[in-house]
């Protein structure tokens, strides 16, 4: 009898695990790259609800690497609208100065952040853009360096949210880092 109830509540929990999908999961990946999972509202930033970053398999954290801080950052956030090229370049202000421990107002601190962002396409309730963000980096080199990034902003209008995806490489975008970057893609459900 124990057996049949371990088993059914085994059975019970699978089906709902793999019926439904997790929140943290928004990013088409498998698991060579590396995850780390937040919850916003994070430092400086107000949005409500959850982010995922993903890791190459290897040489994130390695100058001398091609993937060196080439990464993809998700963000399914409470926001029913259109997100401009200032909110999202401040967006990116926030982000990087609270890695670095930056205090918003410190704008002379050698750590501060700056980016641009410019809408390079619009598809349906897709808004494409590329930007530069120039960032201290304090994991590896103790210097600045400048990431571009490619930004999607997808509007779930049925969910009445935004869900983010960022691709970040100090590399040229004609490189092939990018060309692994731009084959990452979000789930498909992401705005169901």
């Amino acid at each position: 009898m124990k057996k049949s109830i371990v088993l059914f509540t085994l059975l019970l929990s699978s089906i709902f695990s793999f019926g439904q999908r997790n929140e943290f999961n928004l990013i088409q990946l498998d698991s060579t790259w590396g995850q780390e999972v937040l919850r916003f509202p994070a430092r400086n930033m107000n949005y409500k609800g959850v982010g995922e970053v993903r890791f190459p398999p290897k040489g994130w954290i390695q100058p001398e690497h091609k993937n060196f801080w080439s990464y993809i950052y998700a963000w399914d956030i409470n926001v029913n609208r259109e997100i401009l090229e200032k909110e999202l370049a401040l967006d990116l202000v926030k982000y990087f100065n609270s890695l670095n421990n930056v205090d918003m107002d410190n704008r002379k601190n050698k750590r501060y952040t700056s980016a641009t962002v410019t809408k390079t396409n619009i598809k349906k309730s897709t808004t494409y853009f590329k930007g530069k963000v120039k960032i201290f980096d304090r994991f590896a080199t103790n210097k600045r360096i400048t990431l571009n990034v490619k930004i999607e902003s997808h509007h779930c209008k049925k969910k009445k949210r935004t869900v983010l995806l960022f691709k970040f490489s100090p590399k040229d975008f004609n490189l092939k880092t990018w060309e692994m970057l731009e084959k990452v893609k979000l789930l498909s459900d992401v705005c169901d």
